[in-house]
């Protein structure tokens, strides 16, 4: 047992039925994640990368138990909660916090930055007043580096890099151990990939927040993280530092990811 684990994962299997019409023999169920293991040490960030179905979304739902797994067991700060009901892992919500790729469709477009970022602390600590609840908020908007003026405004009065912000806000509201990121710059531009990546590691550091980072570019990936994961047909394939993957893997397919993005294939001739 690992004392300095935030989230440990064994041997994970997440199926799909297929929904076809008509389907015979094994072709009833396709397999997104197949029996990954990993462990993330706290105030660390561990980066994902492979290429779209690989099933690193999957596997990061099947972490949050937003959907079921066939096999595996998932450990939050070394507590079983793989066969939690919905009730008994409420309290462990808190705790993992997902950030998904689809930020946009999280917001109700009537409901206003303030009641964006009420909506878990009621939900999650009823006992604050309403005072209370509008420090906390301000706290929030200061701590990804947002103005207190943002706060009456709708989803579609922000821009992309603002509401990626909020969504971060979100999720940092009920104080959680562990951040879960699902391809979150992936829609933004450079600038703005830029400031997000800069924003997290300042989380990261000044919080100590264990982060999951999921990405299909490599070079977002290497700049972020201190380990990097290669995921391809629901497997991990290797695991190391940026430096050894980016310039020193194992694996052919690693080394295609690498050679995709012009940059990391020129510093690495």
């Amino acid at each position: 047992m690992n004392e300095a684990s935030a989230l440990r994962f064994e041997s994970l299997v997440v199926d799909y039925k297929n929904r076809r019409l008509f389907s015979w023999g094994r072709g009833d169920a396709v397999r997104a994640v197949d029996k990954v293991s990993m462990t993330l040490e706290r105030g660390k960030i561990m980066g994902i990368i492979g290429q779209s179905g690989s099933g690193k979304s999957s596997l990061l739902k099947a972490l949050c138990k937003f959907i079921p797994i066939q096999e595996g067991r998932i450990f939050i700060e070394e507590i079983d909660v793989t066969k939690l009901s919905s009730k008994e892992f409420f309290p462990y919500r808190k705790k993992i916090q997902m950030i998904p790729q689809d930020f946009c469709d999280i917001f109700n477009p009537k409901m206003t930055v303030e009641k964006i970022l009420a909506e878990p602390l009621k939900v999650h600590f009823p006992d604050l007043s309403s005072q209370e609840r509008a420090m906390r908020i301000l706290e929030l908007l200061k701590s990804v580096e947002l103005d207190h003026t943002l706060i009456e405004r709708l989803p579609s009065q922000l821009s992309g890099g603002q509401r990626q912000r909020i969504s971060i806000a979100r999720a940092l509201a009920v104080n959680p151990k562990i951040l879960i990121c699902d391809e979150i710059v992936s829609a933004c531009d450079l600038y703005t990939q830029k400031q997000i990546l800069l924003l997290l590691q300042k989380l990261n550091r000044t919080k100590n927040l264990t982060m999951l980072f999921v990405s299909h570019n490599i070079a977002v990936v290497a700049y972020l993280c201190h380990d990097i994961a290669v995921m391809r047909q629901g497997r991990i394939l290797e695991v190391g530092p940026p430096e050894r993957l980016c310039w020193g893997f194992s694996n052919g397919y690693t080394q295609s990811l690498v050679d995709a993005i012009p940059p990391l294939k020129r510093a690495k001739k």
